[in-house]
């Protein structure tokens, strides 16, 4: 029901941006600030210290997601999940593995010569993105860390599109200045193909 929800506030969002001409143009742009006390988190050591928390606090309204035939692991979408939740963004879970799947196929290893990782982040602003999200010298090939600092900014940019789904996702593909009716279509229609596992 959440997922219809989004794609019907995205589709709008797309439909607004075409009627409108918007023109789309591929900038890089680090993210905006947010509260120091919004971004003061740490990752997990270990895998066990992330599923034992995970299952522990946020359990409730956790679903593991297979992804038009592929299956994430686990506690990367179980660490995905209480991220969101600790920022509020609960609504935001099934965009994100959708756009997670857009990004990298949910490999760990993706990398295409400028962005790298599970969430395929820029090498060049990682390690300063990185340290914004509060893990300084973290891994860029570390699933958590990917995660950690794709939900920061994730949060940054829904907060400065005010709460636009679309915008938000543009922003994180293209820069502040950026649309992609493309890529947002493509996160919509990777959540069609959201299948939960039981």
């Amino acid at each position: 029901m959440a997922g219809m929800a989004i794609r019907a506030t995205l589709c709008v969002v797309c439909l607004a941006v075409e009627i409108s001409g918007a023109v789309s143009r591929r900038e890089t742009v680090e993210p905006p600030t947010v509260q120091e006390t919004t971004i003061a988190e740490t990752a997990p050591q270990s895998v066990e210290q992330t599923t034992e928390s995970v299952t522990s606090d946020y359990s409730r309204g956790f679903r593991h997601y297979r992804v038009n035939g592929i299956l994430p692991p686990c506690e990367w979408q179980w660490y995905l999940y209480a991220k969101l939740v600790d920022r509020g963004l609960e609504w935001f879970y099934p965009v994100a593995v959708a756009q997670i799947y857009q990004e990298s196929n949910w490999n760990q290893w993706a990398d295409n010569g400028r962005d790298r990782g599970l969430c395929q982040q820029k090498a060049v602003y990682w390690e300063s993105r990185a340290a914004q999200a509060g893990i300084p010298g973290a891994d860029i090939w570390s699933p958590y860390a990917q995660i950690h600092v794709y939900v920061w900014m994730m949060a940054s940019y829904l907060q400065a599109a005010g709460g636009d789904v679309g915008r938000a996702l543009s922003i994180y593909y293209l820069g502040i200045d950026g649309w992609s009716d493309t890529y947002v279509g493509w996160v919509i229609k990777w959540l069609d193909y959201l299948e939960v596992v039981p």
